[in-house]
């Protein structure tokens, strides 16, 4: 397993949509619930375990394939974080904290916030409508046990759109053009991608995220998230298209609101 493995997400262990689709559950998956380390499924901050207990629990499990077969979803970003933690010598929140929210002034990003008023009330689909999945004063009004790089952040839009603007002028003041360059690639063989396309669709993967491939918006980069927003950096046109929405998403691809507030925002551009 290398580093880059755990960027592109071919490190051999993550979430495939045939494991929810499954009559019964994979061992695999039956087993992680077992020892706990929350990395199958929508994200649950309550049901994590510190960085140190995460990793030893997650060293146990078997790897779903061998290091560069295939594309799998989330694990290699917990994995990082950890890492990350242990190569700066400090939490995972403050490697981001200080050399990222900090410079780029990203205020309201964060693992939790205590203003419980800023947060909005997550949804999920449910038989004849929404049910509420997490309150404002619920999984994200506390730090915590394991800050996840994967899918635990609370942000706004305008630092997303701070964010944003730092990939759209190569990096600065956080990243070189160079490691901008290698996220917007696709790092992906043909088999990788195919092996990803539930989640991909037609895209590829760069490193921590997704790489348009073609259509109109090829070239760009971003992701969907499961709870209901989407982010794209279309470098070529200068432009960015942030989407934060309160319901969680019923499919691995992006609701229409989302797509069709992307193309808008295409053709307000020209």
């Amino acid at each position: 397993m290398t580093v880059r493995g755990l960027l592109t997400f071919t490190f051999g262990f993550g979430m495939a949509l045939e494991m929810f689709m499954a009559p019964e559950p994979w061992p695999v998956v039956a087993a992680a619930a077992q020892a706990g380390p929350a990395t199958i499924g929508p994200p649950r901050p309550d049901d994590c375990v510190g960085p140190d207990t995460w990793i030893t629990r997650f060293g146990a499990l078997p790897l779903l394939a061998q290091p560069g077969q295939r594309w799998l979803y989330h694990t290699g970003a917990h994995v990082l974080s950890v890492l990350c933690a242990r190569a700066a010598g400090t939490s995972y929140d403050e490697v981001l904290r200080t050399r990222i929210f900090g410079p780029l002034g990203m205020r309201g990003t964060g693992f939790c916030t205590e203003d419980v008023d800023r947060l909005a009330t997550a949804y999920q689909p449910a038989a004849g409508g929404l049910v509420a999945r997490d309150p404002p004063d619920g999984q994200w009004s506390r730090p915590p046990a394991f800050p996840d790089g994967a899918a635990g952040l609370v942000s706004t839009a305008d630092d997303l759109l701070a964010f944003a603007r730092m990939l759209l002028r190569g990096g600065d003041p956080v990243l070189a053009a160079d490691q901008v360059g290698e996220m917007s690639r696709d790092q992906l063989t043909a088999a990788q991608r195919e092996s990803g396309r539930a989640f991909l669709g037609g895209s590829g993967w760069g490193l921590g995220t997704s790489v348009v491939l073609a259509g109109p918006w090829a070239g760009a980069i971003g992701w969907g998230g499961g709870l209901g927003t989407s982010f794209l950096v279309d470098p070529a046109r200068n432009l960015a298209v942030i989407v934060l929405t309160q319901r969680m998403s019923e499919t691995a691809q992006a609701p229409a609101v989302h797509t069709d507030l992307q193309a808008a925002a295409l053709a307000a551009a020209g």
